[in-house]
């Protein structure tokens, strides 16, 4: 009977479409937690709010428009986990297996094998707007691969970060002729989804000292500063959507401040026990 090493079982599990991105950049549960409060969330409320959906067709749209960006976007953390290392000066590895050529084929060719079936199932293949947008998507994903110098590189990621936020939503709006929402999505996702990553990215690279970053009321007071900015972004679209952003996050920030406050007011023991 043929032998499976643990490398091998690891390359087979990495293959699987959102498994990559979970393993290297998601942990369970911090950051999985982290992305669905910031992001996923935010995305069916904008989805539903945006188009007028139930709840349940949101988060299903919402979901497969996920998938399909995200099979790409796994592409992208693919290849910065092996070419882009290279050039970085802050590397970190990530990827825990040796990524090979055949490795590396058999995981672009997953990728894009699921991303042409979901658009054919979707019916996306003549809507030039979310053609457009997944263009732009590669062209950011290759150029933030080849910039040498990080002060560059904060261009490249704050669009990817952009199209992060709006990608997924893009087939519910299009779907269902929302697509004037568009700058919605975009402008409310600049506030409240880039902003913050982007003083992450910069900390995380050497470009900013931000200490307070890691405070725990650091991003509640974040998104109450935003609030006047997102109010106008409402007003604007003529949809409390972003305003229903805005009071999620916050919601989710209280909640994480609280429960701060309760760790620090336990004892040791009780600590220890929850450890």
């Amino acid at each position: 009977m043929p032998k499976f090493s643990v490398i091998d079982l690891t390359k087979a599990g990495l293959l699987v479409p959102l498994v990559y991105g979970q393993r290297t950049r998601y942990d369970f549960p911090r950051g999985f937690g982290v992305n669905a409060i910031t992001a996923w969330v935010p995305g069916v409320i904008l989805a539903a709010g945006l188009t007028g959906a139930s709840w349940g067709a949101a988060s299903l749209s919402y979901a497969l428009g996920y998938i399909a960006f995200f099979c790409l976007y796994e592409i992208g953390y693919m290849v910065n986990d092996s070419y882009g290392l290279r050039h970085d000066p802050t590397p970190r590895p990530r990827c825990p297996v040796p990524i090979t050529i055949g490795f590396a084929a058999l995981f672009v060719a997953v990728r894009l094998s699921v991303f042409v079936l979901l658009l054919s199932y979707l019916n996306l293949w003549t809507a030039p707007i979310y053609l457009g947008a997944v263009a732009a998507l590669l062209v950011v994903l290759v150029l933030h691969n080849l910039l040498r110098q990080v002060e560059l590189k904060i261009f490249s990621f704050v669009q990817l970060s952009l199209l992060r936020f709006l990608l997924p939503l893009l087939p519910a709006l299009l779907l269902s002729e929302a697509e004037g929402h568009i700058t919605t999505v975009l402008a409310t996702g600049g506030v409240l989804f880039t902003l913050p990553r982007l003083l992450t990215y910069l900390d995380a690279k050497g470009r900013l000292t931000l200490p307070e970053r890691k405070e725990r009321p650091f991003y509640l007071q974040a998104h109450l500063a935003s609030a006047p900015l997102v109010a106008v972004i409402a007003l604007v679209a003529d949809t409390p959507a972003p305003i229903y952003v805005l009071g999620w996050l916050i919601l989710a920030q209280v909640a994480y401040v609280a429960l701060g406050a309760r760790r620090s007011a336990m004892s040791p023991s009780q600590k220890a026990s929850q450890a």
